[in-house]
């Protein structure tokens, strides 16, 4: 029966027949942790009764209508919960089904933005390097790890980048710090930039699989906002993977302070249960577009779709009523600790990096040096197999470094996952790491 089926791995797979909670089980009954909660989608574990629950309930009232054709309940009390949840103003939303789909909306909302002011040459996006923002045409234009969109290269029109806020591997000369280092960076940067053609900058609330995991340092969306402002570009602030608990807060942008013009979303904000993204925009923004858009074409089939928003309403109220941004804040701090701990018994371990239930390791080939591993090697896709091996699930960032280099694995279980579940994906992971030691004779 598989034959039929297109492959998305050349890695053999096992059959999922069931999944409960963080954990996964195959056709032979073994069980796998899902340290990964997918690709940082499944927020509530696999099964939530409550998200079970209105789902099933919705079904048995509104399946499904079109968004030009009906209003729907459902679609709009989510639309309540998620702009009261992101705050600074960020009060107009519209639902589509994944993140490359909300990145497009964004896109085309920052486009339409100056298209009204009387400025339609501001077409231009820019990204930082080692971004991902999805795998449509437009979302790979926007994005700078250039491995995604290697293949369909004649399709796709990357933009400018600027420099992503690595501080891993960052010289930082006598007296500054690795933050002050990445701001400066990023006001020449900046500077440079066709600014007079550019819509908006996108960036990442916290970097996911084509950066490995890359927190913002201090003081660097504070500066972004600032600079943003000064020259008359839009700020994007892509909370795909990062967004709905992840990284300890609704969303990571909240860890600064400051607000974007336009925030995206998608994965976890279904629960993983059913596909929900969307974008959210400033009132400042909303309001310019409307008075010559005031209804957004730029729609699909299953925009605002009422199963969707009937699980993401679910997953608000279980993040909620189980109190889960304040469980990943505190266990999640927790949660870095473990793993850096292992950097100890495993130099080749270089790096752990992340916040929340949203963390990045990165290998070295010599820990003296922090120099990668040989691209050849693929050390990612044999962490993966090592990983899978020992019965867990971990996502893949490779070329994590600058496009062409740098491999490391993600780590983001369910935000609801307990902590037997937890011990077991630390206790396996150090199966995996033990399996992998031969490749680095000099660590």
């Amino acid at each position: 029966m598989e034959r039929a089926l297109i492959p998305s791995s050349t890695r053999a797979l096992p059959l999922a027949v069931a999944a409960k909670g963080a954990r996964i089980f195959d056709e032979s009954g073994l069980d796998y942790i899902d340290a990964s909660a997918g690709p940082l989608a499944v927020t509530l574990g696999h099964g939530h009764p409550k998200v079970i629950a209105a789902v099933a309930e919705q079904f048995g009232a509104v399946d499904y209508v079109h968004r030009t054709q009906f209003r729907n309940a459902a679609a709009e009390r989510l639309a309540e919960r998620v702009t009261g949840r992101l705050g600074g103003g960020l009060d107009y939303v519209m639902f589509v089904s994944s993140g490359s789909e909300a990145n497009e909306l964004a896109m085309k909302f920052a486009h339409l933005y100056w298209a009204a002011e009387g400025r339609p040459d501001k077409h231009r996006f820019v990204s930082s390097s080692v971004s991902y923002h999805g795998n449509t045409a437009g979302a790979l234009s926007a994005s700078g790890q250039p491995r995604y969109a290697a293949p369909y290269r004649p399709l796709v029109h990357p933009g400018e980048t600027i420099s992503a806020p690595q501080v891993f591997r960052l010289p930082v000369p006598a007296g500054s710090t690795a933050a002050a280092e990445c701001v400066t960076r990023l006001r020449a940067e900046f500077a440079r930039l066709d600014l007079r053609r550019t819509a908006a900058v996108l960036l990442e609330g916290v970097g996911g699989s084509g950066s490995g995991v890359l927190v913002p340092p201090p003081g660097f969306l504070q500066e972004l906002r600032t600079l943003c402002d000064s020259y008359d570009v839009l700020w994007i602030c892509d909370e795909v993977m990062s967004g709905f608990g992840r990284t300890g807060a609704w969303f990571a942008f909240q860890h600064a302070g400051v607000v974007p013009d336009i925030v995206t979303f998608a994965k976890g904000a279904g629960g993983g249960t059913l596909p929900l993204g969307g974008a959210a925009l400033s009132a400042r923004v909303w309001e310019q577009v409307r008075g010559r858009y005031p209804a957004m074409s730029a729609g699909h089939t299953f925009t605002n779709a009422p199963l969707a928003c009937a699980a993401g309403l679910a997953t608000i109220e279980a993040i909620e009523e189980e109190h889960l941004i304040n469980r990943v804040a505190v266990r999640g701090a927790q949660l870095g600790e473990e793993l850096r701990a292992l950097q100890a018994e495993f130099p080749f371990v270089g790096d752990v990096r992340g916040l929340g239930y949203l963390w990045g390791l990165e290998f070295v080939a010599d820990p003296a040096t922090a120099a990668p591993p040989d691209p050849a090697l693929d050390v990612t896709a044999r962490a993966v197999a090592a990983a899978a091996a020992s019965r867990l699930i971990m996502y893949p960032a490779r070329f994590c470094v600058d496009g062409t280099q740098g491999d490391a694995v993600l780590a983001g279980p369910p935000l609801n996952a307990t902590d037997e579940e937890l011990a077991e994906l630390l206790a396996r992971l150090r199966a995996a790491l033990t399996g992998l030691r031969p490749l680095f004779p000099a660590a």
